[in-house]
């Protein structure tokens, strides 16, 4: 008689269990659901933030070239400029020269000079003529190479960083790729599961010590004390940094880890482009233009020493000339000394 009011009896706890354990059941099921879909939003969004970082990086650095390239324009267009200051000018003094030496020599209507002091007139002529043609000389090689230089670095070496198909293809990332992860890293439940990597180093500046954060009681406080604990645990070696504490030991997702890993392997081929430190200073267009200059530097210092040395001549027998023409052709001593002493008198 007792067996129907057992069963009875045991009914509803059997009803309990099930209950209990169809609720386990969907609230792993819940977990599962909310840690896959926070996880491959956190993926998503750090696929967004890689390819933003990726553009923003090489717009930086196009830009930093772009710098560069004026750099080697600016340098080089210093020497180029003075083709077009110092070009009209030679030309002018050597077609005067020239016609001075032809048509302007004294002796064509009248009597001519003594050869002594026509001699002394016709050679600083000939002197400022050469040196005249020399600077023009130096001028063009100086000129010229300076610009072959210019363009040579900007075609060869100072290049725009322009991307690659490769390289834009590797910067970005399918949403399919996060089917590659591993499990832990697509289930995983904030605040409750720690991240499966170790956070990336912090620079110097990073380094400084930190004076905000709870200093006083509370859980906040505790938290804070105990993650300084665990932090300095692992500074000392007392831990692994493979002990993990939810919401206390810092972390990163797997795929982060994976990403900088790879990139540290093999530089070359990053779509971040070519390692991780910036351009080494002293940049390297200024020591390549800098072994450039030593080749028309030389010719450009002396081409101003050529001129300058031409145009003492010329002056020198232009007063030789007005001294000659005003005595030997129009009779005029006073004009003669006044002449010569004007011309030669600085």
């Amino acid at each position: 008689p007792r067996a129907p009011a057992q069963r009875l009896r045991r009914g509803p706890r059997r009803v309990r269990v099930g209950v209990v354990g169809n609720m386990d059941g969907s609230v792993a099921q819940s977990a599962g659901v909310f840690g896959w879909n926070y996880n491959r939003a956190n993926f998503k969004y750090d696929q967004g933030q890689r390819w933003a970082r990726y553009t923003t990086g090489r717009k930086m650095a196009m830009a930093q070239v772009g710098m560069f390239r004026q750099d080697v324009t600016d340098l080089a267009g210093v020497s180029m400029g003075k083709m077009k200051l110092y070009g009209p000018i030679y030309g002018i003094v050597i077609t005067v020269c020239v016609t001075v030496f032809v048509e302007g020599r004294s002796g064509l209507k009248f009597p001519g000079p003594p050869v002594f002091i026509s001699q002394i007139y016709l050679q600083c002529l000939a002197c400022g003529i050469g040196f005249i043609t020399l600077a023009m000389y130096l001028l063009f090689h100086s000129a010229m190479r300076a610009q072959v230089a210019c363009v040579q670095l900007r075609t060869r070496k100072v290049r725009v960083p322009v991307p690659t198909q490769r390289q834009l293809d590797s910067a970005r990332k399918l949403l399919s790729t996060y089917e590659e992860q591993g499990l832990y890293d697509m289930f995983r439940i904030p605040f409750v599961m720690p991240n499966g990597a170790n956070s990336p180093e912090n620079s110097d500046d990073e380094d400084k010590p930190q004076h905000g954060g709870y200093a006083k009681g509370g859980l906040p406080g505790i938290a804070a004390k105990a993650k300084k604990l665990v932090s300095a645990a692992h500074e000392k070696g007392e831990t692994t940094h493979n002990m993990r504490m939810p919401g206390l030991t810092p972390g990163k997702p797997s795929w982060y880890a994976q990403e900088m890993e790879d990139r540290d392997a093999v530089p070359e081929s990053s779509p971040s482009g070519f390692g991780t430190d910036g351009v080494p200073e002293p940049f390297e267009h200024f020591e390549l233009l800098r072994a450039a200059q030593k080749e028309w530097w030389g010719c450009e210092a002396y081409m101003r020493i050529c001129f300058l040395y031409g145009m003492m001549h010329l002056i020198m027998a232009f007063s030789y000339w007005i001294t000659l023409h005003n005595v030997c052709e129009l009779g005029m001593i006073w004009c003669s000394n006044l002449g010569a002493a004007g011309l030669t008198a600085g």
